[in-house]
């Protein structure tokens, strides 16, 4: 933050919702003596790397224990309130976590195509292998370096001899789309790399079963016997680059770090891991859970702190061949499990009759448009943030996915070089329906009003993202309620003044405006197949030199909104 002062508010937030003191301290804690908007709102960037962080150590996650608890205990704050980190207009601002790109300026297709590339292709006459991979994760692989530049450091993935280009595509594409939506992501090159390339190197290791022991010929035969082979026997990989800075571990998606003073927020109510639900949703990314982040100590302008990243779409569009289940149910499912038990296993799970997109191409996974209910999908096990998504929180994200057009879709997907051109149309058509769809269904969950605006003539105008997005007519009527509003306490003051709109502008009433330092306006749209667009926005305009600014933005949520089938297991 800018200031100590909202610094100070949202840690009496946060430290409230972490103790789990439930939706009336949290309240409390938000009604803080204190103007509502300050003069700095709303603010574009948290600077949340103000406290030092090198008392952070690394922590391990045990895979075992991580889907144990999920699966079985709801860990998390279940309070069902507005996400703790946007600003007053309702937006994620740019943090250690999340940097705003698609969803707050335009992007080429060129610059959403590049992504995090620091370099147009990645080449080397020689890699040194200095470590396995190790057992996790489905692809096999090893990590090592171009010996002309020693200190950056690749893990290389192979493609498994039965599935050629299908991991190694799911990564590019996953890292190209995570990095225009605005998360940290590592940048992702595909090579071609034949063996005579790849040498071991002196001090190279492995972890596996038994411990740490040397990296031999034999594992690096094994992971060659294991990948696809281009004709000229050369194997195509991803190569992700490790970014600077010291791994210290995973972040989870409930609670906050203890040894990193600048994590105050609750992760289960970030609303960028809370919408990262939808954006999981459109890719198939049921591999989304704690083990496939990343969190590094970086250092900058003499103080270090956390950068947390996304880390491994290696499985997305359901690359994972085996999992059938992949997107549309959990691990473990109490219900179908006893469902297929009483009828002796005559009951079988739809999910299980669908055709394999597989037929079409050996390089598409388990990734189709026919069968992808939005609010239904499922990563492979319970995760608290996305049980704890909104559907003001749905929307935000929606809004980012449809952001990416057709051309932008085909071209991230050309990005990861398919063989077949099947496998890439299929592909490609497939997110483009599964992107309408989500529109379709979280653009409309909420009372879609976006961008308001008051000109200094008085002259009001905002727009309606689903009727932009082409998935709703426009709303029959507006109806809109102004008032002054008192910053200092919180609270509209005076006569109110209600006026009602069939299009998307209008004139403000005078009598509200003169004299005003801030102005209050509330906007419900009515719709007859949209019932829910009468939860009102509550939107703040505070005067400046120049006319008037947007300081606030707030949209009142219905309780079974449709945001989500929530999960079965969470209270």
């Amino acid at each position: 933050m800018s200031s100590e002062r909202p610094r100070a508010k949202r840690r009496r937030l946060a430290l409230a919702l972490a103790a789990g003191l439930g939706a009336t301290v949290v309240a409390a804690a938000d009604q803080a003596p204190g103007p509502r908007f300050y003069p700095d709102d709303p603010i574009p960037v948290d600077h949340d790397r103000t406290q030092d962080a090198s008392g952070v150590r690394p922590q391990d996650l045990s895979e075992t224990y991580d889907f144990l608890e999920h699966t079985f205990v709801a860990r998390g704050d279940r309070a069902r309130i507005r996400a703790v980190n946007v600003n007053t207009v309702d937006e994620v601002p740019d943090s250690s976590w999340f940097t705003n790109r698609i969803g707050r300026r335009p992007m080429s297709v060129a610059e959403i195509v590049r992504g995090p590339d620091r370099v147009d292709r990645l080449e080397a006459p020689e890699w040194v292998i200095v470590a396995g991979k190790g057992p996790a994760g489905f692809q096999p692989g090893f990590r090592a370096v171009d010996p002309r530049r020693p200190d950056e450091l690749f893990q290389f993935e192979v493609d498994l001899e039965d599935h050629a280009d299908l991991a190694s595509g799911a990564e590019l594409i996953g890292t190209t789309f995570y990095h225009a939506i605005g998360y940290h992501v590592v940048d992702t090159y595909l090579v071609n790399v034949h063996p005579s390339q790849l040498r071991i190197g002196e001090t190279a290791t492995i972890r596996d079963a038994s411990g740490r022991r040397r990296f031999a010929q034999g594992d690096l035969d094994e992971v060659i016997r294991l990948a696809a082979k281009n004709p000229d026997g050369s194997i195509r990989m991803s190569a992700g680059r490790f970014v600077e800075g010291r791994p210290i571990g995973n972040f989870r998606y409930h609670g906050t770090r203890p040894d990193d003073p600048n994590d105050i927020h609750p992760h289960e109510h970030r609303r960028e891991l809370r919408g990262n639900r939808v954006f999981c949703a459109w890719l198939n990314h049921d591999d989304s859970r704690a083990l496939n982040t990343l969190e590094m100590l970086v250092t900058a302008d003499g103080r270090q702190f956390v950068r947390h990243y996304m880390f491994d779409f290696g499985s997305i569009l359901g690359s994972s061949p085996e999992r059938w289940w992949s997107g549309h149910a959990y691990l473990y499912e109490p219900d179908s499990t006893l469902r297929g038990l009483r009828t002796l296993g005559i009951w079988i799970p739809p999910w299980r009759t669908m055709i394999d997109p597989r037929r079409q191409s050996p390089a598409v996974g388990r990734f189709d448009a026919a069968s992808f209910d939005p609010p239904a999908w499922r990563p492979e096990y319970p995760n608290p943030a996305f049980d704890n998504m909104r559907a003001d929180d749905a929307f935000w994200a929606a809004r980012i996915v449809n952001r990416f057009t057709d051309d932008a879709i085909r071209a991230v997907v050309a990005k990861a070089a398919y063989r077949e051109a099947e496998a890439a149309r299929v592909i490609a058509d497939a997110l483009i329906t599964r992107r309408d769809r989500i529109a379709r269904t979280w653009l409309t969950g909420v009372n879609p009003i976006v961008d308001p605006q008051l000109s200094a003539d008085g002259r009001w105008s905002f727009a309606n993202a689903a009727v932009d997005a082409g998935v709703a007519t426009p709303a029959a009527e507006y109806r809109l309620t102004w008032s002054r509003f008192d910053n200092a306490t919180g609270v509209p003051v005076g006569p109110t003044e209600e006026t009602r709109a069939a299009t998307l502008d209008g004139r403000a009433p005078t009598s509200i405006l003169n004299g005003s330092e801030f102005v209050a306006l509330t906007v419900r749209s009515i719709h007859p197949d949209h019932p829910v667009w009468q939860a009102p926005v509550h939107i703040h305009f505070r005067r400046t030199a120049s006319g008037w600014d947007t300081v606030g933005l707030e949209r009142e949520v219905v309780e079974g909104d449709g945001a989500q089938k929530r999960n079965p297991i969470a209270p």
